[in-house]
This record gives structure tokens, C-alpha cells and sequence, in this order.
């Protein structure tokens, strides 16, 4: 089913809403700051606004981006995700998160009429994801989250990243069941895809953790490679690249319908877009089916947003495809 109007339907904009956070300033964009600052300010005056969440800036960059704030005139503060410097040793990761968050304070403390920081990433450090037990992990997220909310005043959620190789599902599995132990203060950030065929997880990564988050009601946003709705080849990844009406719409039905690995991978492995249909009732794939309310529901808790370095790749896409 295809829109041929510039409205969305409901499922499509309620699918949508506030996914993509933008981080032009990584690859493959790796605009200046000033530049993709720019673009987010141009962006959430636009028509689409509605597809926008967060500005993504590392901590090392908040002082630069200050100096930008204070030319523009901004009436309604701009919400941050802000990408921690992290740590390969634990010391190295406390070292680097208390920096961090010297960082923020001093951001804030200069311009937090205009801008307000309402997530924080950050890579787990390898020394931890090596240990077998996993108190060290769940005692760094308890004193990263602490030290955040009493600088902010307000609980603010930690999204942590892993590398992940082939035996990724005792990883993802740690990680999330120690967020799950915090009462979701937290949510797992999964990397899909990058610059070369390397940094693009399988499909059965993506689904294990799709199935696992959405088991332990943990909340999950993706990072990289989703500049496009469907599943396809890229030439010059020279590599399948996952679409994010593949990653979100298998969210979503997992959510609703309480999908099993190997029917999320069927979602993930589909390339063809006629396959996912939207209306004003909700959103379907091969006769499986979310209500509007499912999908806000799975969107606002379940499978958030995706990092990317462009806004409008996606929106064009949507538009060639006749949904926008």
C-alpha cells in the first residue's frame, strides 16, 4: 500500500517520529560542526521536523559548540545526545566520564537556556566486557547514571555500546540484563553499519538483539547505516546494508507480536519494500500487523532512534517511495 499524498498516514508519521538523531558531523559526512549545527536548526524548522530527535556531539565538542550557540538566536533549547569519550581499562573509563561530565557542566552552566543534555552514549570499556562476572558492569552504570543525574537534576538515560565479534550473544546479553536490573535507566546502543562491509553486524546480530531488548523491556537506538528504509546492496560499501524500516519495523513487531528470532530475521533479510505497508490504522508486514498504539508504544520504549549523518537521505528515499 502506498501514499500518494505529501500527508503521512498516521502509522507511517507515529513510526517515524523523532527517529533519526542527527550526527552530521561523522562519516561518512564528517561535516564541521558549525555546519551540521547549522543543518539541525535548518531541519527542525522544516517540513519534516517531526522525523527529528537529538543533535549528536561528542563531550570533547561541547565547548565549540557553545561558541556556535552564542551567535544564534535559539528560542526553544536543543536537545543533546552527548557521545562519551569512554575507555578501553576501567580507569581509563572513570578518568574519561568524569571529564565528561566537567564538560557538560561547564556547557551548561553557559548556555543551558539553549541547549539541554537528555542523553548520554557511551562504548563500554573492552576490561569490563572481558570479565566473566558482571558486577564491575552494573556498578559502572550505576555511578554513571548517578553522576549524571545529580549534575542535570533529572534522570537521564545512558545508552551503552559493545563491540561485538561472533560469540556476541553472551555480550549483548550481559549488557542488557544488568540495564534491565536498573529499571530501564538505561538502554543498549547497537552499532549498524559504518563506511566498509566490516562494521555492517549480521542480521542474526541484529536480531538477537532486537529479541533480547525487547524480552527485558530494554530500551535500544542504533548508530550508522541506516541512510536508507530498505534492505539493499551498497556499491560502494560493497556490502548488504540494513534498512531502517527492516531494524525499526522488526522492532516494532516484536514488540506487538512477540515475534521469534527467525521471523525478526525475516524482517530484516526483506528487500522488498512493498512488503511493509502503512495506513491509518497501523503498519503491516506479511499479515503481521501493529496497531498505531503498539508502534508509539514500541517506539517510546522499546526501539528509540537511530544516529545518522544525514536527515535528508532518508526523506528523500521516503519520498521516491511515495510515502512522504
Amino acid at each position: 500500500m502506498r501514499n500518494h499524498t505529501k500527508q503521512p498516514v498516521l502509522s507511517l508519521k507515529t513510526f517515524l517520529s523523532k527517529i533519526i538523531d542527527y550526527a552530521g558531523i561523522f562519516p561518512p559526512a564528517n561535516l564541521e560542526l558549525a555546519q551540521a549545527f547549522h543543518n539541525y536548526l535548518f531541519y527542525r524548522e522544516g517540513e519534516y521536523k517531526w522525523m527529528l530527535n537529538k543533535f549528536i556531539v561528542p563531550a570533547k565538542k561541547l565547548a565549540e559548540l557553545g561558541k556556535l550557540i552564542k551567535d544564534v538566536k535559539i528560542e526553544t533549547p536543543v536537545g543533546l545526545s552527548v557521545i562519551g569519550s569512554g575507555g578501553e581499562t576501567i580507569n581509563q573509563f572513570t578518568k574519561s566520564v568524569s571529564e565528561d561530565i566537567k564538560e557538560i557542566n561547564d556547557f551548561l552552566n553557559q548556555h543551558g537556556d539553549s541547549a539541554s543534555v537528555d542523553v548520554y552514549e557511551v562504548s563500554i570499556p573492552k576490561e569490563i566486557l572481558e570479565q566473566e562476572e558482571a558486577d564491575d558492569m552494573l556498578d559502572m552504570m550505576i555511578s554513571v547514571s548517578s553522576e549524571l543525574d545529580a549534575l542535570l537534576g533529572k534522570e537521564v538515560p545512558v545508552f551503552y555500546e559493545a563491540g561485538l565479534d561472533e560469540n556476541y550473544e553472551p555480550t549483548i546479553l550481559k549488557i542488557v540484563e544488568n540495564i534491565a536490573s536498573l529499571n530501564n535507566k538505561c538502554g543498549f546502543k547497537l552499532r549498524t553499519g559504518g563506511t566498509d562491509a566490516e562494521a555492517i553486524p549480521s542480521n542474526e546480530i541484529v536480531a538477537f538483539a532486537l529479541m533480547t531488548c525487547c524480552e527485558f523491556n530494554v530500551s535500544m537506538k542504533c548508530t550508522a547505516g541506516l541512510h536508507h528504509p530498505i534492505r539493499h546492496y551498497s556499491d560502494s560499501v560493497k556490502a548488504n546494508m540494513h534498512g531502517f524500516f527492516n531494524v525499526f519495523g522488526a522492532g516494532v513487531l516484536a514488540y506487538a507480536s512477540s515475534l521469534d528470532e527467525a521471523e525478526i530475521l525475516e524482517v530484516l533479510n526483506d528487500e522488498d519494500p512493498d512488503e511493509f505497508m502503512f495506513d491509518e490504522n497501523g503498519f503491516e508486514w506479511n499479515e503481521i500487523d501493529a496497531t498505531n498504539e503498539e508502534i508509539h508504544e514500541a517506539r517510546s520504549g522499546m526501539i528509540v532512534s537511530f544516529g545518522s549523518c544525514s536527515f535528508d537521505e532518508p526523506v528523500d528515499d521516503l519520498k521516491v517511495m511515495e510515502l512522504l
